[in-house]
């Protein structure tokens, strides 16, 4: 007999034919089976849910979620369906709609593990680090095991720069279950962050020796390496990287640093090139480059990865530059004599650096080399409150008020100068350009008294 077709399909027919299509990965034909399921008997929570997972595999969680909502309003008593509305909701770009679902399916079951975790998740997501650690103490009162909401807790402490604690709660998750590579290799993360090197690579080697291919074990294994000076070790891990995925821009960065640090330049810039074609966005990738090519006394090169940085790095309120890449930054500036640059980034690194007389200096040295000799001198001087000796600051001032002709405060700064230094070469010599120069204004003011006299005479 032939199988009954069209409306003398029974619902569970319609749904055991959306079940093969689904196997089968023809999800368009499962959907319109499913939904045929639902037209014969709506009221099935199951179908709803599945056709919910349908409709978030074409990208449709809108829909999704008014399937799964559908669902709990069907079975009000079980978690799941909140649990994958929220998840909808989520993709939805809507987290606080998600974390009131998943807070009421953690009051249904307090003993889900899954449920405490992604309430601590979206807590973390939303920046509510004090209240994700209370979600979390409450999913340790309740569930026996709570490994997920442990790995949950880790990423925000992770994210919140709480090394410590991260690396305790991985290593409990860890202990409840061992067999989590993607876990351990997080611990081994935050061990290395926390300078416990042998125990971190211990880590990184279990997750490799289990699976040799694990992508991030060997991104963070051959980064701990490199830390530690074991160069050749961490280009073995990384080309072994690029070997299983070669447009990992990640791995070509890294090794164009080490070609950068073994002074490899021609191959670090071919490698922070090849970063930048794989993902253009990547804008930090362009001071890299720019130290390879002006290494490689490609300076017309250097300039424009220098211009490409500045232009492409987000504004300090939206996200800080941290201060290692402006110092940088602003070394490269001044080397390749962008001093303009330098000084409008400088700035930045005095306000995130404190009281450092070396950052005021470096801003007093770009603002003459602009011309600037008041905002020079102004920095010179912050530099001098700091460090009351440095005979830099003083030959600087000095020099600014000579260029300004006010030769009372450069011999002013100029005797302080050696004061604080009589050894200083540098003073010496500008003290002698001070004393010249007030010798010539004393002969020109002779000269201007006596002239118009003489021209009376001959009158």
């Amino acid at each position: 007999m032939s199988e009954p077709q069209g409306e003398w399909r029974d619902g569970d027919e319609w749904a055991e034919e959306a079940r093969r299509h689904f196997e089968n990965g023809r999800l368009a034909d499962a959907e319109a089976a499913l939904r045929q399921a639902l037209v014969r008997n709506p009221d099935r929570p199951e179908w709803h849910f599945h056709l919910g997972r349908l409709l978030e595999q074409t990208d449709r969680a809108g829909e999704a979620l008014e399937s799964y909502l559908r669902c709990h309003e069907l079975d009000p008593d079980a978690p799941e369906p909140l649990l994958a509305a929220a998840g909808a909701s989520e993709a939805e770009g809507d987290e606080s709609n998600a974390l009131r679902m998943v807070e009421q399916a953690v009051s249904l079951d307090r003993r889900r593990d899954e449920s405490h975790a992604r309430r601590v998740a979206l807590l973390v997501s939303l920046e509510r680090l004090e209240d994700a650690k209370d979600a979390f103490y409450e999913a340790q009162e309740f569930v026996e095991k709570p490994v997920l909401s442990l790995i949950a807790m880790a990423h925000g402490l992770e994210g919140a720069n709480e090394t410590p604690r991260a690396a305790w709660c991985l290593r409990e998750a860890l202990r409840h279950d061992g067999d989590m590579p993607e876990v351990r290799t997080m611990y081994a993360r935050c061990l290395a962050r926390q300078g416990e090197h042998p125990k971190a690579l211990q880590n990184y080697m279990q997750v490799l020796r289990e699976d040799p291919g694990d992508i991030a074990a060997l991104l963070g294994c051959a980064e701990l390496l490199a830390t530690l000076g074991r160069d050749g070790e961490a280009a073995e891990k990384l080309h072994r990287v690029v070997e299983l995925e070669p447009a990992n821009d990640r791995a070509h960065h890294m090794i164009g640093m080490l070609d950068l640090r073994a002074s490899r330049f021609d191959r670090a810039a071919l490698e922070f090139e090849l970063v930048l074609k794989l993902d253009p966005e990547r804008t930090g990738v362009q001071l890299d480059l720019a130290e390879a090519q002006c290494r490689r006394g490609k300076l017309a090169d250097a300039r424009t990865a220098m211009q490409a940085f500045l232009a492409g790095r987000p504004t300090p309120d939206d996200q800080p530059t941290p201060p290692e890449a402006i110092a940088r930054a602003a070394g490269l500036l001044m080397a390749l004599g962008m001093w303009k640059d330098a000084a409008a980034i400088l700035p930045e690194l005095a306000d995130a650096c404190g009281e450092r007389a070396d950052v005021w200096r470096a801003l007093a040295r770009a603002r003459f080399e602009c011309g600037d000799l008041e905002g020079g001198a102004g920095a010179s001087e912050r530099a001098l409150a700091i460090e009351p000796a440095c005979p830099v600051c003083h030959h600087n001032l000095a020099l600014a008020a000579l260029r300004r002709r006010d030769l009372g405060a450069a011999w002013r700064w100029v005797t302080l100068g050696l004061r604080a230094c009589r050894t200083d070469e540098g003073l010496r010599r500008l003290r002698s350009r001070v004393l010249a120069a007030r010798a010539i204004s004393a002969l020109r003011g002779v000269r201007d008294a006596v002239l118009p006299r003489r021209a009376g005479l001959r009158g």
